[in-house]
């Protein structure tokens, strides 16, 4: 599979002329050193404190690396310390922060376009750079690309691939959202929980295997299946981060891009004292065709959605925060999709218990459509002549029966309330039922 897995680790505390220390990094850096060398067999070059100067990182980006990494290798690199971003003209100007940096004077910094073109030359196949420093997602300006996600389900001809076909992939602990330097100051310590940062925290605790989660346990199977892909890795991360860092005024947003060598490959992991299981691909049938050409995704087809996990994160997060989610795009974009194939499958595996009643069609009577659904799920039904026995009271019926669930009612093709139900009263009425029910369960 490969020769040998290597490790280029920094970590930065011991600041000075003018830029204040840190509390975290190095132990940061030193925890992982440790789980790389004893749960995943890396060898690992440590960086810490004063031996992370500029030149130094420069003779092991431009000397030693390029000497001792062979195309049968595969690299992780880790930086744990200050990072910064400037205006540039395409976009955030990154860099991080050497330990014998001075404040102020970008010469002494290390830019993240030449951190960039130093990896890139490497002639590994598979690369990960770990950035967990301020600023990190400046890095997305080196030059990268999108990602593209890989599925909860790995076959075995899929892992194979991952191990065969070139990764590289960055993962960055925030985001580039300030660009000027007076946006920032170096003088305040990174947020911390505990010994590590918060990102830390979450990486250590992934590379023990907490991020190995899918597929998710059925019939008394622990959930995973031996492996941690780099996407798997960036997922974990972001829930682990970002909610609580916002909790505390500091918000974080990891992130994951590739570099321009990235083809199909996948960084991997093996998770700790889990045996690989990854079951063959499935027979390719009529029923495992994943391509429906104009035909939507239903809800039974989200083992064969791929590609929009980062669109159903964000419309999960929305839907949660929001009482009303109202889903655009061009006709044939995937909306329904998205929603039957993407954002309900997730609400069934949430914490928080979902009722999701099924999706509706307005039709040319949507009153009819949304009665049938509420049927269906055993609730009053509505009647536009009759102001008492509407959307809002159903709901409140249901709410008493489930007090710590919530409700899910998607209308899907909504267009068809305007263009097929040629009613003016019913179309009315049943605006006036979406309407009643928000404004008395918008909480």
């Amino acid at each position: 599979m490969f020769s040998r897995n290597l490790a280029f680790i920094i970590g930065i505390n011991n600041y000075t002329n003018g830029i204040s220390p840190l509390n975290t990094a190095v132990n940061d850096a030193k925890k992982l050193v440790e789980i790389l060398r004893k749960k995943h067999g890396y060898q690992v070059w440590e960086c810490l404190d004063e031996l992370a100067s500029l030149t130094n990182f420069k003779k092991f980006l431009e000397k030693t690396l390029p000497e001792q990494v062979t195309e049968n290798d595969r690299l992780l690199f880790y930086f744990a310390g200050h990072g910064v971003a400037l205006n540039g003209d395409d976009g955030p100007a990154g860099y991080l922060i050497p330990q014998d940096a001075l404040l102020g004077d970008t010469n002494s910094y290390l830019p993240m376009t030449k951190l960039h073109d130093a990896l890139i030359k490497l002639p590994c196949r598979h690369f990960l750079g770990i950035l967990d420093c301020c600023f990190a997602g400046a890095f997305k300006w080196s030059n990268t690309r999108d990602l593209l996600t890989s599925p909860e389900v790995i076959h075995q001809e899929r892992y194979d691939r991952f191990i065969t076909d070139p990764a590289w992939q960055i993962i960055t602990s925030s985001a580039s959202d300030q660009k000027a330097l007076d946006n920032f100051n170096l003088d305040s310590v990174r947020s911390q929980f505990g010994h590590h940062s918060p990102f830390a925290s979450a990486l250590l605790e992934a590379l023990e295997g907490a991020a190995d989660i899918y597929p998710l346990a059925k019939n008394g199977k622990p959930a995973g299946d031996g492996v941690i892909t780099a996407t798997e890795l960036y997922l974990h991360l972001r829930n682990r981060v970002e909610i609580p860092t916002k909790k505390y005024r500091k918000r974080q947003t990891p992130g994951i891009w590739c570099l321009n060598k990235h083809d199909k490959g996948e960084y991997i992991f093996l998770s700790p004292g889990h045996k690989l299981n990854l079951p063959p691909a499935p027979p390719l049938d009529e029923s495992q065709n994943p391509y429906r050409g104009l035909n939507s995704f239903e809800e039974k087809h989200s083992s064969l959605f791929f590609g929009r996990t980062l669109l159903v994160e964000k419309l999960d997060y929305f839907v949660k925060a929001h009482p009303l989610t109202v889903v655009l795009g061009a006709s044939g974009s995937g909306k329904s999709s998205l929603v039957k194939a993407g954002l309900i499958p997730k609400l069934r595996q949430d914490q928080e218990k979902w009722c999701i009643l099924p999706p509706i069609r307005p039709g040319e009577t949507p009153l009819q459509g949304l009665n049938n659904a509420l049927k269906n799920t055993q609730l009053p039904e509505v009647a536009a002549q009759n102001p008492q026995q509407n959307l809002a009271m159903s709901i409140d019926v249901w709410a008493k029966r489930n007090p710590n669930s919530k409700l899910l009612l998607f209308i899907d093709q909504s267009e068809e309330i305007i263009t097929l139900c040629q009613n003016l009263d019913e179309r009315q009425a049943f605006f006036q039922q979406i309407l009643t029910a928000i404004n008395a369960h918008g909480d």
